[in-house]
């Protein structure tokens, strides 16, 4: 599918209506394009040269009644824009600055290299997913534990003070891990663990 797209771009006036009967004057980059004008021309070849000024109708360069493109082998150039009665409408003494190369993300060698990666795709889709439940299906992460309790295996490393509730055996319903801030034993029930402070 391809989308279309406006194939030339617009002049303006100073009123923001399409130039009509304009004059766009074009130069060396930094200079004055009506007093340093560069070469253009009509084809890609550059074979069939363009007078200056190049004129507009509906906001549009055209090459007798027909729009146009025009073609240049500088790099850089100065434009000068002028309405039907030669006011300036607009001035830029460099193309690059205009066509807004800023905009762009410069090339870079280490997103180059990384676009080269065999596992790019793959990051590509990881920065797809909808959110982090996505992201611990797409991992295999699993899901915390809820805040009123869960089930889950393995060990588990618990920090800050406090008791901490852990399942002992079926004879019990649980039992508590209890710091070393506690100064006298607080256990009330088989299968607490009490850790006494140095000293």
């Amino acid at each position: 599918m391809t989308r279309l797209a406006n194939p030339t771009p617009l002049f303006l006036d100073r009123r923001g209506t399409l130039l009509d009967a304009g004059q766009i004057y074009v130069g060396v980059a930094g200079s004055d394009p009506e007093l340093s004008p560069i070469a253009v021309f009509w084809d890609k070849e550059r074979t069939i040269e363009a007078a200056q000024p190049l004129r507009t109708s509906g906001g549009v360069i055209v090459n007798g009644r027909s729009p146009a493109f025009v073609y240049t082998a500088a790099a850089d150039y100065s434009m000068r824009v002028r309405d039907a009665d030669s006011n300036e409408v607009s001035y830029v003494p460099s193309s690059v600055d205009a066509a807004g190369d800023d905009l762009y993300q410069p090339k870079d060698s280490d997103l180059t290299a990384i676009a080269a990666l065999a596992t790019t795709e793959f990051g590509r889709q990881l920065l797809t997913l909808a959110n982090a439940a996505a992201l611990r299906d797409a991992t295999g992460i699993p899901n915390g534990l809820p805040v009123a309790g869960g089930t889950m295996t393995g060990n588990i490393g618990r920090q800050g003070a406090g008791s901490h509730l852990y399942h002992v055996n079926s004879a019990y319903t649980s039992g508590r891990v209890f710091g070393p801030e506690y100064t006298t034993d607080p256990t009330t029930q088989p299968g607490d663990i009490w850790f006494k402070p140095n000293g």
